[in-house]
C-alpha cells in the first residue's frame, strides 16, 4: 500500500513535531558553571568559563610558588615551582587543551631548566656549611647538587644523579657553585650542566649524568661566569674586566666557543649576582633579565642564541613587578606623570617604550592590601590581571588592550567576593602564546575545603573567555 502527498506530508510533519518536542526536554551536556560556582570540571567567572586543569594521579598543591615559566613555543607551556619540600611542573603541549604533570620530594634549594625538546630538568641543591662567615651580602656556595629529568611523554621524573657531593672526611676540597640556585642548562634528554669552580677563581662547565661523569671544559682564567643558562638553546654568559660575553653552551667534549660582547652593558660589582639569579621572564628561544646600572636607572637584556639586546626602561620603573615577553616586545610596569602604575611596552628590536594613554586599572583600593599584578603580550597588545585582597574582601580584575598597548578597556571583574580572602579565586599565571593566551586560576570547589587548579583561554586578545 502506497501513502499519498498529503499522507507523507502529514508523517513528515509529526515526526518534525515529535522531534522537535524531545530536543526541548534533553539537558545540555554538562552545563557550563555559572559565575561563582566551582565544581571539579569547571569554574565559572564573571568573565567565561574555564576547565579543571586534569593531570591524571599528579597531586599538584596550589599553594606553590611558580618560580620558572617558560613558552616554548605556540603551543608549549611548561610552568614549575616549589613549596614545602615538595616540586611541582605543569606542562601543556596543545595550548592548554591537555595537561601532564610532575610531582616529587625536594630537599633543599629547587631550580627547574628545561631544554628545547621539552625535557625537564629538577635541580635540588644545598648551600656548603662555611667555616667561616661569607663577604657581606653573599650566601655560602653550593657544594652539594642533583639533577631529575623527565623526557618528553616521560610520565615520571627519573632518580636524581648526583654531580657534587662535599667530601666528607672534609680534608679535600671538593667543586662548589659560586652564585645562584643551582639552575642547570639541558642538553639532552639526560644531560644537564652548570658551571663550577674546581678551585678558587678556576671555573669549568661540568656536566651530568655519566659514569664516570664527563670530563669538565675549563673556561679563560680572565673570565668570571654566570651561574645560570641563558637562551633557548642556552647561552653561556661570562664577564671580563671589560665586558659582558656570551656564547653557546657546550656539550661534553666540544671546543669553547668565542665569545661575542654585548654591547653598552656597564659591568658593575652586583652584576655576576644578578645575572645568576637566572631570568625573569623566557619567551621560545629569548630569556630576559632587567639589569641595574650607574644612576639608578635600569635596562632589559635579552639573551637568543641569533640575537643579544640591551636596552634603557623608563625611569620610573617598577621593578618589583613581574614582566611579561615575547619574541618581539617586553611589558614593564612604571609609575605615569600622575604617580600610579601603568604598563609600557618596549619593542625588542629598537628598544622604543611607547607610554599608554590610560591605565587598566581603577585606583588601588583605600584601605590596606595585598595586590599581585600579571601581565601577557598579545597579537593585538596588552591583556592584565591585578589581584587585591583585604582582611574582609578580595577580587580580580582583568583589563585589555587591542591596539598595542595604547588604550585599554575599562576593568572587569573576574570573580569578587567578601569574607575570608583565602576562600576566593587566586591567579597563579597569565601566558601569552601570541594569538591565544591562558589564565591558570586555583579556587575552592563548592560545598568542599580543596581547591583545584583551571585554565580558561582567550583568543581575542582578552574580550572573551572560553574553555582551552
Amino acid at each position: 500500500m502506497f501513502c499519498s502527498a498529503k499522507c507523507l506530508l502529514g508523517v513528515a510533519l509529526l515526526l518534525s513535531a515529535s522531534c522537535g518536542g524531545k530536543k526541548e526536554k534533553e539537558p545540555p551536556v554538562n552545563p557550563p558553571s555559572l559565575p561563582g560556582n566551582t565544581t571539579q570540571l569547571d569554574i565559572g567567572t564573571k568573565v567565561g568559563n574555564g576547565r579543571s586543569v586534569d593531570v591524571g594521579g599528579v597531586d599538584i598543591s596550589t599553594s606553590v610558588k611558580w618560580t620558572r615559566l617558560l613558552v616554548l613555543d605556540k603551543d608549549k607551556l611548561v610552568l614549575a615551582g616549589d613549596v614545602g619540600g615538595e616540586a611541582y611542573a605543569l606542562v601543556t603541549n596543545d595550548r592548554g587543551k591537555s595537561w601532564t604533570g610532575h610531582a616529587t620530594k625536594a630537599d633543599g634549594l629547587v631550580s627547574w631548566s628545561v631544554g628545547v625538546d621539552g625535557t625537564l630538568v629538577l635541580a635540588t641543591a644545598k648551600r656548603q656549611i662555611p667555616k667561616k662567615a661569607p663577604p657581606t651580602g653573599r650566601l655560602p656556595p653550593i657544594d652539594t647538587i642533583s639533577f631529575l629529568f623527565a623526557a618528553p611523554g616521560q610520565a615520571k621524573l627519573s632518580t636524581p644523579f648526583d654531580l657534587l657531593r662535599p667530601d666528607v672526611t672534609g680534608k679535600l676540597e671538593t667543586p662548589t657553585i659560586p652564585r645562584g640556585s643551582g639552575m642547570p642548562a639541558v642538553l639532552g634528554p639526560a644531560l644537564a650542566s652548570v658551571v663550577v669552580e674546581l678551585k678558587p677563581k678556576v671555573f669549568a662547565v661540568a656536566f651530568a649524568p655519566g659514569d664516570p661523569l664527563p670530563p669538565v671544559i675549563e673556561l679563560p682564567k680572565d673570565e668570571i661566569p654566570v651561574n645560570a643558562p641563558f637562551g633557548h638553546p642556552p647561552m653561556l654568559l661570562t664577564l671580563n674586566q671589560k665586558q659582558l660575553l656570551t656564547r653557546p653552551w657546550p656539550k661534553p667534549g666540544e671546543k669553547l666557543a668565542d665569545p661575542k660582547p654585548i654591547e653598552k652593558v656597564g659591568i658593575t660589582k652586583a652584576l655576576v649576582d644578578e645575572l645568576s639569579d637566572g631570568p625573569e621572564c623566557e619567551w621560545g628561544s629569548w630569556s630576559f633579565k632587567r639589569v641595574a646600572q650607574p644612576n639608578n636607572k635600569t635596562f632589559i637584556l635579552g639573551v637568543s642564541p641569533e640575537k643579544r639586546v640591551y636596552f634603557e626602561l623608563p625611569p620610573t620603573i617598577v621593578n618589583t613587578s613581574p614582566i611579561a615577553c615575547s619574541s618581539d616586545r617586553v611589558l614593564v610596569e612604571a609609575i605615569n606623570p600622575e604617580k600610579l602604575p601603568a604598563l609600557v611596552p618596549c619593542k625588542i628590536e629598537t628598544g622604543e617604550c611607547t607610554p599608554p594613554d590610560n591605565r587598566p586599572f581603577l585606583k588601588p583600593w583605600a584601605e590596606q592590601h595585598e595586590r599581585k599584578l600579571f601581565t601577557a603580550l598579545t597579537q593585538q597588545g596588552v591583556i592584565a590581571a591585578q589581584q587585591l585582597r583585604s582582611q574582609r574582601k578580595w577580587a580580580i580584575y582583568i583589563s585589555e588592550s587591542v591596539d598595542g598597548g595604547k588604550l585599554y578597556n575599562l576593568q572587569r571583574p573576574v570573580g569578587e567576593g567578601e569574607g575570608v580572602p583565602e576562600d576566593g579565586y587566586d591567579v597563579a599565571a597569565l601566558v601569552g602564546f601570541g594569538d591565544r593566551t591562558l589564565a591558570i586560576l586555583s579556587a575552592k570547589i563548592n560545598k568542599t575545603t580543596r581547591r583545584s587548579w583551571y585554565a580558561m583561554a582567550s583568543d581575542d586578545g582578552g574580550s572573551t573567555w572560553v574553555l582551552p
